[in-house]
Protein backbone atom coordinates (compact mmCIF):
# COMPACT_ATOMS: atom_id res chain seq x y z
CA UNK A 1 0.00 0.00 0.00
CA UNK A 2 2.73 2.58 -0.48
CA UNK A 3 2.98 3.02 3.13
CA UNK A 4 -0.67 4.91 3.05
CA UNK A 5 -2.92 4.22 5.92
CA UNK A 6 -6.61 4.34 5.00
CA UNK A 7 -8.80 4.61 7.84
CA UNK A 8 -11.25 1.41 8.43
CA UNK A 9 -14.47 1.66 7.06
CA UNK A 10 -17.36 -0.51 7.20
CA UNK A 11 -18.70 -2.48 4.00
CA UNK A 12 -21.64 -0.15 3.59
CA UNK A 13 -19.62 2.90 3.67
CA UNK A 14 -17.56 0.81 1.06
CA UNK A 15 -20.51 0.21 -1.07
CA UNK A 16 -21.78 3.30 -0.57
CA UNK A 17 -17.98 5.39 -1.91
CA UNK A 18 -17.52 3.24 -4.65
CA UNK A 19 -21.23 3.44 -6.40
CA UNK A 20 -20.83 7.52 -5.95
CA UNK A 21 -17.38 6.47 -7.70
CA UNK A 22 -18.92 4.90 -10.56
CA UNK A 23 -21.92 7.24 -11.04
CA UNK A 24 -18.91 9.52 -12.28
CA UNK A 25 -17.17 7.11 -14.61
CA UNK A 26 -17.75 5.23 -17.67
CA UNK A 27 -15.60 2.03 -16.47
CA UNK A 28 -12.67 1.95 -13.94
CA UNK A 29 -10.26 -0.29 -12.34
CA UNK A 30 -9.90 -1.14 -8.83
CA UNK A 31 -6.91 0.66 -8.55
CA UNK A 32 -8.59 3.71 -9.44
CA UNK A 33 -11.46 3.23 -7.64
CA UNK A 34 -9.73 3.03 -4.48
CA UNK A 35 -7.82 6.17 -4.89
CA UNK A 36 -11.29 8.04 -5.83
CA UNK A 37 -13.16 6.56 -3.07
CA UNK A 38 -9.88 6.89 -0.73
CA UNK A 39 -10.39 3.30 0.45
CA UNK A 40 -7.79 0.21 0.46
CA UNK A 41 -7.87 -1.80 -2.60
CA UNK A 42 -8.95 -5.04 -0.99
CA UNK A 43 -12.09 -3.13 0.11
CA UNK A 44 -13.18 -1.58 -2.89
CA UNK A 45 -12.67 -5.42 -4.31
CA UNK A 46 -14.83 -7.10 -1.34
CA UNK A 47 -17.46 -4.34 -2.25
CA UNK A 48 -17.53 -4.89 -5.87
CA UNK A 49 -17.82 -8.72 -5.31
CA UNK A 50 -20.74 -8.12 -2.85
CA UNK A 51 -22.63 -5.91 -5.30
CA UNK A 52 -22.06 -8.68 -8.24
CA UNK A 53 -23.86 -10.99 -5.86
CA UNK A 54 -26.86 -8.72 -4.86
CA UNK A 55 -27.12 -7.78 -8.61
CA UNK A 56 -27.09 -11.36 -9.45
CA UNK A 57 -29.73 -12.37 -7.00
CA UNK A 58 -32.01 -9.77 -8.09
CA UNK A 59 -32.10 -10.32 -11.74
CA UNK A 60 -34.16 -12.68 -10.78
CA UNK A 61 -35.73 -12.29 -8.02
CA UNK A 62 -37.74 -9.08 -6.41
CA UNK A 63 -37.46 -7.89 -2.75
CA UNK A 64 -40.75 -6.37 -1.73
CA UNK A 65 -41.67 -4.42 1.04
CA UNK A 66 -45.18 -3.73 2.08
CA UNK A 67 -46.46 -1.49 4.91
CA UNK A 68 -49.86 -3.56 7.15
CA UNK A 69 -50.93 -1.43 10.05
CA UNK A 70 -48.00 -0.65 12.02
CA UNK A 71 -46.06 -3.80 11.02
CA UNK A 72 -44.09 -4.26 7.36
CA UNK A 73 -44.43 -8.14 5.53
CA UNK A 74 -41.25 -8.21 3.57
CA UNK A 75 -40.98 -10.78 0.63
CA UNK A 76 -38.27 -11.99 -1.30
CA UNK A 77 -39.92 -13.01 -4.54
CA UNK A 78 -38.72 -15.13 -8.28
CA UNK A 79 -39.74 -12.22 -11.34
CA UNK A 80 -42.11 -15.16 -12.70
CA UNK A 81 -44.12 -15.56 -9.79
CA UNK A 82 -44.53 -12.12 -10.16
CA UNK A 83 -45.71 -11.73 -13.77
CA UNK A 84 -47.48 -15.10 -13.30
CA UNK A 85 -49.69 -12.71 -9.95
CA UNK A 86 -49.82 -9.88 -12.60
CA UNK A 87 -51.12 -11.85 -15.72
CA UNK A 88 -53.71 -13.55 -12.72
CA UNK A 89 -55.02 -9.66 -12.03
CA UNK A 90 -55.70 -8.44 -15.42
CA UNK A 91 -57.19 -12.03 -16.20
CA UNK A 92 -59.87 -11.17 -13.44
CA UNK A 93 -60.22 -7.72 -14.64
CA UNK A 94 -61.09 -8.66 -17.65
CA UNK A 95 -63.65 -11.55 -16.48
CA UNK A 96 -65.18 -8.30 -14.31
CA UNK A 97 -65.22 -6.41 -17.49
CA UNK A 98 -67.05 -8.93 -19.60
CA UNK A 99 -69.45 -10.09 -16.91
Amino acid sequence: MNGVTCPRVGLPEAISRVMEALKTVHSASISSLARATGLDRRTVSKAIDLLLQIQEGLRNQEITKIRIGRSYLIQLREHAEKARDLFSAVRRRLQRKGE
